[in-house]
Order: C-alpha cells, then sequence, then structure tokens
C-alpha cells in the first residue's frame, strides 16, 4: 500500500513538475508572440513606454522646483516630451560608448568626483565659507553629517559621471598639441584695421545671361559642381488633420444657438467674455477696435464692412472657426479709406477624435494599397497630391518638408528601394506615408533646378568684369592718398574693416578669400593697388597690422589653455554629432500620442 503511495507520488510530483514546465514554457511562449510594445529602439536597444513615462513623470516633479514662477502649460509640456526622448535616446547612446571605450565608474569615482568638484551653488553659501571664500573642509563635514543629502548628491554625480568621463576621453584622443594651440592663435590674432573702397558690381544694370550661356556652363562644369551624393530620393503622402464638415456643423449649431440669444436680448459683450475663444479680444467683450480693409481675413472683412452700425451677421466660417461679427460703427471718411469698429465671437474648430480616427484608417489603408500598386496610383485614388523631396543627402538630419524624422532618415539611408514606411508624424502633425523611390552613391543635379543659379553667377561674373574699367579709371583719376576722400563722390562704397581677419567676410561684399589672402599680406599704412576679387575689385588702407606676438604667447599658460578648451569642446562636439548621426533610431512616439 505505501509502496503504491510512493510509486503514485513519483508520478504526481512528475507531472505537476512537467504541467508546471510547459506552464513556464506557455508563459515564455505567450511573450513571445505578444511582446510587450516599445516606444522606440536605439541601435536596436527597445525604449518601453513605461521607460519613457518614468522619465518623463520625474522632469514634470522637478520643472516646478527649476523654474517655480513659469506655468506648465500645452507647450511647456511638449518640450518636456522631446527633452525626455532626447535624455533617453542620449543615455542609451552613451551606455554603448562607454562599453566600447571600456570605461566603468567605481564607487571610488564618484565620491571623489564629489570631493573634488563641489556645486558652484554650494560655494557660495555663506554656511560653508570661513571668511567670504569657500571652505573645502566645511563641505565635507556638511556632507559626512547629512548623509541623505550625500546619498542624493552621489545618485546625481552618478548620473552625470559617466558621460563627462567619456568627454574627457575624447577630447585626450583629441590629441592637441602646442602646434595647434599656435596655428589657431596665428588665425585669431593675425588682424589688420583699416577700411576699404568696394567696387560694387552690382551699380552695373542690364546684364544678362542666355539660355545658351547657362547650358553650357552647367555642361563644362558638370562633375566639378553639380556631381553629388550618396544621397537618395522619397516621395510621400501628406494626411492633414483637418476638421471634417461634421466637426464644423458642431460648432455651426452653438454658433446658431449664441448668435439666437444674441438676437433675444442678451448681451454680446458678455456672450463674448463667456464663449469666444479669441484671447486678443474676449476679455474686451470681442472688440476688435476700429481697422480698415486689408487688416483681417477676406472672409471676416467682407461681412464687417457690409454690416450697419449695431447690425449682427450672420455666421462667418474662416480659417480660424466660426465668427458672430457686429459693427458698432463707420468711419466713411477716415484718411485711408472706410474703416469700422467692430466686435466678434469667435469659436474655434478643432479636429475631433472621430474624425482623427477616420483619418488614420484612411492612411492605413493608403500604406497598404502603396505596398502592391505604388505611391502615385493612390495618390491619384484618393486625388491627393504626391510629395516629392528630390535627392536628400545621406548625411542629412532633415527631411526636406517632413522636418526631423528618425525612421525617414533610416529609411533613405539603408531602406529597400520601393520600400513603404510606416505611419509617420511631421512638425505640423500630417500622418506622413512615404516610399523610397531611389538611392545613388552619386548623382547630378539637376538642370531645371540650378539653373536659375547659374544664371545669376554667370551674371555676377559679367558684372564684375564691366566694373573693372571702372575702377581702373578711378585709380588712374586719384593719387592712392586721394583714393577715400574721393570714393563716395565718385559712387563707390567705403567700408570699416576692424579686426578683420583671414575667415573674416567683406562688409558689403561678403566672402572673397582672395582679397583676404592680399590684404594680410600688407603692413600698416599701406594702400594696396586694385586687388581683384571675386565679389569685384577692392582697395584696402592698413590703418593698423596686427601680427600674433608667439613668443608672449608661449608664456600665456591662461590664452594656451583657453583655446585648447575650445579644440577639445570642438573635437568632443564633432564625436557627439556624428554618434547621434550614425545611430540608427526608431521612434513610434506619435502612433501612441505622445
Amino acid at each position: 500500500m505505501l509502496d503504491d503511495l510512493r510509486k503514485k507520488q513519483k508520478v504526481i510530483i512528475y507531472v505537476v513538475a512537467v504541467i508546471f514546465i510547459i506552464g513556464m514554457m506557455g508563459v515564455g511562449l505567450l511573450e513571445l508572440f505578444t511582446p510587450k510594445p516599445f516606444l522606440g529602439k536605439v541601435n536596436g536597444k527597445k525604449i518601453t513606454i513605461e521607460e519613457y513615462n518614468d522619465t518623463l513623470s520625474q522632469m514634470r516633479d522637478m520643472y516646478p522646483q527649476q523654474y517655480p514662477d513659469r506655468a506648465m502649460d500645452e507647450n511647456t509640456m511638449r518640450g518636456l516630451g522631446e527633452q525626455t526622448w532626447n535624455s533617453i535616446v542620449e543615455e542609451i547612446l552613451v551606455k554603448e560608448q562607454l562599453k566600447k571605450h571600456r570605461i566603468k565608474i567605481r564607487t571610488a569615482d564618484i565620491k571623489e568626483e564629489i570631493q573634488s568638484n563641489p556645486p558652484q551653488e554650494w560655494m557660495q553659501q555663506e554656511a560653508l565659507q570661513t571668511e567670504g571664500r569657500f571652505d573645502h573642509s566645511k563641505y565635507i563635514e556638511f556632507l559626512k553629517s547629512n548623509p541623505m543629502v550625500l546619498a542624493e548628491m552621489e545618485k546625481y554625480v552618478e548620473g552625470y559621471l559617466p558621460r563627462k568621463k567619456l568627454e574627457d576621453k575624447i577630447k585626450k584622443e583629441a590629441k592637441i598639441t602646442l602646434d595647434s594651440l599656435k596655428t589657431e592663435y596665428i588665425k585669431d590674432n593675425d588682424l589688420l584695421n583699416g577700411r576699404i573702397i568696394w567696387f560694387d558690381y552690382n551699380t552695373i544694370k542690364d546684364v544678362s545671361a542666355t539660355d545658351a550661356e547657362v547650358q553650357k556652363y552647367y555642361d563644362a562644369n558638370k562633375d566639378k559642381e553639380f556631381k553629388k551624393g550618396p544621397a537618395a530620393k522619397l516621395k510621400y503622402l501628406a494626411f492633414e488633420m483637418k476638421p471634417s464638415d461634421k466637426d464644423y456643423d458642431t460648432v455651426m449649431n452653438m454658433a446658431r444657438e449664441i448668435r439666437g440669444r444674441i438676437v433675444k436680448g442678451e448681451s454680446f459683450e458678455e456672450l463674448a467674455r463667456t464663449y469666444s475663444e479669441d484671447p486678443g479680444s474676449k476679455d474686451n467683450g470681442g472688440s476688435l477696435g476700429r481697422f480698415g480693409r486689408g487688416r483681417m481675413v477676406p472672409a471676416f472683412e467682407e461681412a464687417a464692412f457690409k454690416l450697419k452700425p449695431g447690425e449682427l451677421s450672420d455666421l462667418v466660417k474662416s480659417d480660424y472657426g466660426i465668427h458672430i461679427i457686429r459693427t458698432d460703427s463707420i468711419f466713411a471718411d477716415a484718411k485711408d479709406g472706410p474703416e469700422v469698429s467692430a466686435r466678434h465671437i469667435l469659436l474655434k474648430v478643432e479636429t475631433s477624435s472621430e474624425t482623427k480616427n477616420d483619418i488614420t484608417n484612411t492612411a492605413k489603408e493608403a500604406q497598404k494599397k502603396i505596398k502592391s500598386k505604388g505611391i502615385d496610383a493612390v495618390a491619384k485614388e484618393l486625388k491627393l497630391e504626391v510629395q516629392d523631396t528630390d535627392w536628400v543627402s545621406l548625411d542629412d538630419e532633415m527631411v526636406p518638408m517632413i522636418g526631423k524624422n528618425y525612421n525617414l532618415t533610416n529609411m533613405l539611408r539603408k531602406g529597400k528601394i520601393k520600400s513603404v514606411s510606416d505611419l509617420e508624424y511631421d512638425q505640423r502633425d500630417r500622418i506622413i506615408i512615404a516610399q523610397l523611390m531611389d538611392r545613388q552613391q552619386t548623382y547630378y543635379e539637376d538642370f531645371e533646378k540650378v539653373k536659375l543659379r547659374i544664371r545669376a553667377d554667370l551674371e555676377k561674373k559679367k558684372k564684375v568684369e564691366l566694373v573693372k574699367p571702372q575702377a581702373e579709371a578711378f585709380v588712374k583719376k586719384f593719387t592712392p592718398a586721394q583714393y577715400f576722400d574721393n570714393a563716395e563722390r565718385e559712387g563707390w562704397k567705403v567700408y570699416d574693416l576692424n579686426r578683420f581677419k583671414k575667415d573674416s567676410f567683406i562688409p558689403g561684399a561678403g566672402k572673397a578669400p582672395e582679397f583676404n589672402e592680399a590684404a594680410l599680406q600688407l603692413k600698416t599704412g599701406d594702400i594696396s593697388s586694385l586687388i581683384h576679387s571675386s565679389s569685384g575689385p577692392i582697395i584696402v588702407e592698413v590703418k593698423e597690422r596686427i601680427k600674433p606676438d608667439i613668443p608672449a604667447f608661449e608664456k600665456d599658460s591662461a590664452k594656451q589653455e583657453e583655446i585648447r578648451k575650445r579644440l577639445e569642446d570642438a573635437a568632443w562636439n564633432r564625436f557627439w554629432d556624428k554618434m547621434k548621426k550614425d545611430a540608427v533610431v526608431i521612434d513610434n512616439r506619435k502612433q501612441y500620442g505622445l
């Protein structure tokens, strides 16, 4: 009997174990086939909705402490959402780089940072000062006697120290030498002060470049100037979240009710204060003051100028919403034409959730059809205009006419030709569906799109050539000592040069490196002959030539450190920008209404 029980017990345990294992496998399989939704990815690393919401909640909690005098309005909330997303993306990228560069943060590193770099705000506290100066021993004693403050400090340092360590390593790897510092110092301090006469080519009129000349220039310089790449092209459809007729009808019914109450004798001014959604006029009883034609949108203006004093308009529809207008006074004899004084009640028409759902569903259906029919056919079917980005450089972070969108940028760089995007959103909250049309390592800018630029450049060159004889006649007419006294009388412009250096723009004339090079060859007191540049002939008078003092610089450790910091910061910024540009970021926030 007992043996039978023992045997059965073994079987029962075995069966229970199998059921348990299968159950656990089932849970795993369930999770496998129903994965948790994710808000985005950075180089394959998922960002969950929970992670985003937790970080956003922390930022919301911190905002009143950082900005006690600012209200948390809709724009602020949107800004905090963007900061939240960027901080999570950057944190993931930093962690990747920490691993790549084998940087680890130990408890000892955190303690050392706390001890050696006290917060600047704390250093201003009287309680941590002795005789008006920060006392490091008081700072350490304060931390020892306040463990909760120390714990918060450790948490804070733990947050920023990894990025600081990475930044320090990248800056160190930039290997800024004394020669690098000297080169930068020379560039900043090889200067002249003086003035120029610019023989402005814009004084030449009636110059044109023919179509044949433009075409000839394009053909001759095609490989040199107009060969670009790598780049890709998108076509896309944009679905605007506009209010539907039903949305307008809902607001129209409310407006009719308000107008009816006015007709029955209720105060226009009081109803404006209660219902109008025009913040600029509602508190003044809807008053817009006195205005003439051309000041208001056409539909509003037409209605206001048709009314007699005290008369009420019918409902007026404009891009702003629905208006109820009352003209109070007419000024027929106003100096610049008739004017009126009027009031209005504005009811804005918002896109309802139902309409947004309808537009989204239409976009989803379009996305499916584009995969089989192509974007042009679907656009024709939906009576929508297909937008074309033309060639977009694969280095660009912005998609023309759409703005910054990680998913479309990734598609441009790595998507399959003819692939179709998910539903994306641009900066105007339009739904975007894009199809990748082409990608090339090299391409030529289209002649039709560059011919105006070529024409302008050719006409400028012709004008520069035509102004040269006039400049030469000027220098023959006067001695160098007389140039600047007579320039403006002869119709030429004089500009001052202040701390002018190798990469400076020429006042009035813009960028002309050949002039800069020639001007910086002169000495104090020199007046140049004509310097011919791409911006036309120029004469320069050097009142003061400032040469870099290298021996003094070699002894000036503060100046060296200033330039070193600038160059190291530039190296870090290049590294940081490249890291972000190379990252594959998938952003699904809009799909979750974020």
